[in-house]
This record gives C-alpha cells, structure tokens and sequence, in this order.
C-alpha cells in the first residue's frame, strides 16, 4: 500500500538536512526526535533501576517497567529489552515510553538495558553487556518477581539485532532460558545483501548510507561481519531458538533482514508470528504521535 499519509507529511516536514559537530550532539539530537515521535505526553515512568557488573568491571544500568496491574505480583512474565539506535545511538532516557508501553500492553516486565555504544565499544561487547544482564536477570528471577520459564528477549533495530544474536548465544548456555524473541524490524546482516537496501536507500527516514555508517561503528573490521553473532541472518543453523514475533516495516531498508529471517526460523521449525507493517517505516513503534492509531495497532498484535 501507499506510505501513510500522515507518515509522508511528517517527512516532509523534517529539514532535509541537520548539522552536527559531534557524535554528542547526534546522539543528542536523536534522543529528542525519538521522543518527539513518541509524544512528551505519554507516560515515561519506571519502578526501579540496578546495576549489572560486567567481566570488565563496568556497570550496565537496568530499568524495569512493571505494568501497574502486575506490581504486588510474583512469578511475572518478563521481557529483556535492548533498544535501537544503530548501536551508536539511543538511550533509556529515549526509550522510557517506549517500553512503558510494552510493558502497559503485553503485560510483561519490561527490564531496559543501556548497553555500552558503538564506537567506543563495538563489536562483541555491546552484544556481552546484554547477554550478561540477560543472565543475570535469570539467575534472579526470584527476587525481580519473575517466572523464570518465561523470560523473553527483545528489541528494535540495532537492539534486535543484540536481541536475536543473544538466542544464538544462548544455544551454547542450557541454563539460560529464552521463551520468546521480540523482534521489530531487525537489522540481521552486516553484508547489506538484501535487495530492500537498494529498494528503499532513501526517502524514508532511515537511509542506506546511515545504516552503513551504523554497521561500521559497530564491526569494524570486514573480517567479522558475517559473523552469526554480528549477522544473524547468516547463521548456519537456527534449530532450537525460541519462538518469534518479528514485525518489518513496508518501506525499509531492513524490510528483507527481517521477512528473511522469519522465513529461516520457519523453514528451522520454529513459530513466528510475522507482521509486515503496511505504509509505515523504521522507527514505528515509536510513532505514537505521528500516527497514534496506527501504532496503538502494532502493540496489540504482540502476543508473547
């Protein structure tokens, strides 16, 4: 179907140009535009925040999303969330409705992981700082209130790339128990083989020469790009991942990473839930005001 016209309207109205001195000035930069789509309004509250130590001795901050009707609960359904940003972008400050909303409307604990950013840190340790808090969040489930038979994995973009790489990890790691992957238009091969790379190269927000900056940041050395945990697009195997929901946007340079992907899991004999996202683009489960009905409609569709 056409772009939505809502959609086409905003993009038209963003400058078609941005400058920027510093790679804190776009960090800073997306961080407002993201919650700018998503409305101000909109409630960004969490219950709590930790700390995970990671084999460095760096801490990786951890939000949790309770839903309200879920707080004096206990053997929770939980989520673990990495959020988008081309793995040099994005925050837990921009992702706060975000996963308000996740949590409001699948009834999971969302817990909101701020993995450490590509340049500064790329390629295996932005994966290892979510894979790290993925296991340590198993290991204590009891005391976050959790049922450990039921914790997801998730994410957008660049996170769902994390997301999808740390099922693969987990094959190797039996104790560690992933029930479900969320996966919204994820970025699953570094090689930018896929035809909608060209199909969609620009015009729609996100653009092919971003996300080739993005994967450059993150995998620096050519060497590791077709690496399963970098692509997990080209994994040999997939056999024993969790079951998947994987949502693609119509007009996306990613579009083809994500119905590849799903067509892999199924051909693997795993479930997925597949949902193309018709007239929309990267970035839309944000969009709440741009498109509020729209994207209202995205979040109802997940079942986990």
């Amino acid at each position: 179907m056409p772009l939505l016209a809502e959609i086409e309207s905003w993009l038209k109205s963003r400058p078609t140009t941005q400058a920027v001195n510093s790679l804190k000035e776009l960090r800073e930069q997306v961080n407002k535009d993201i919650i700018d789509q998503q409305g101000i309004q909109h409630d960004a509250s969490y219950q709590q925040s930790f700390c995970v130590a990671v084999s460095d001795g760096a801490e990786i901050e951890v939000r949790v999303y309770v839903p309200y009707s879920l707080e004096n609960a206990e053997q929770r359904p939980a989520l673990v969330f990495a959020h988008g940003g081309g793995w040099c972008l994005g925050s837990l400050d921009a992702w706060n409705r975000t996963c308000r909303l996740l949590a409001e409307t699948t009834q999971q604990v969302i817990f909101s992981v701020d993995y450490r950013l590509a340049p500064e840190f790329n390629f295996p340790t932005p994966l290892n700082d979510f894979f790290t808090t993925l296991r340590y969040i198993s290991e204590n489930a009891s005391l976050f209130g959790i049922d450990s038979n039921r914790i997801a994995v998730g994410g957008d973009s660049a996170g769902a790339n994390i997301a999808a790489a740390a099922c693969l990890m987990a094959k190797q790691h039996p104790e560690i128990k992933v029930s479900h992957q969320l996966l919204f238009y994820p970025a699953l091969d570094a090689t930018m083989s896929s035809n909608s790379y060209s199909q969609y190269a620009e015009g729609y927000g996100l653009e092919s020469s971003t996300m080739v900056y993005c994967w450059d940041q993150y995998v620096p050395h050519e060497s590791e790009k077709q690496n399963e945990l970098v692509s997990p697009l080209l994994a040999q195997s997939l056999d024993g991942l969790p079951d998947a929901t994987i949502f693609v946007c119509e007009y996306d340079p990613v579009r083809d990473d994500g119905e590849r992907y799903a067509q892999k899991l199924w051909d693997a004999g795993i479930q997925v839930n597949f949902h193309l996202l018709e007239g929309m683009i990267h970035g839309a489960i944000h969009m709440l005001a741009i498109s509020p009905e729209k994207v209202k409609s995205i979040y109802s569709k997940i079942h986990i």
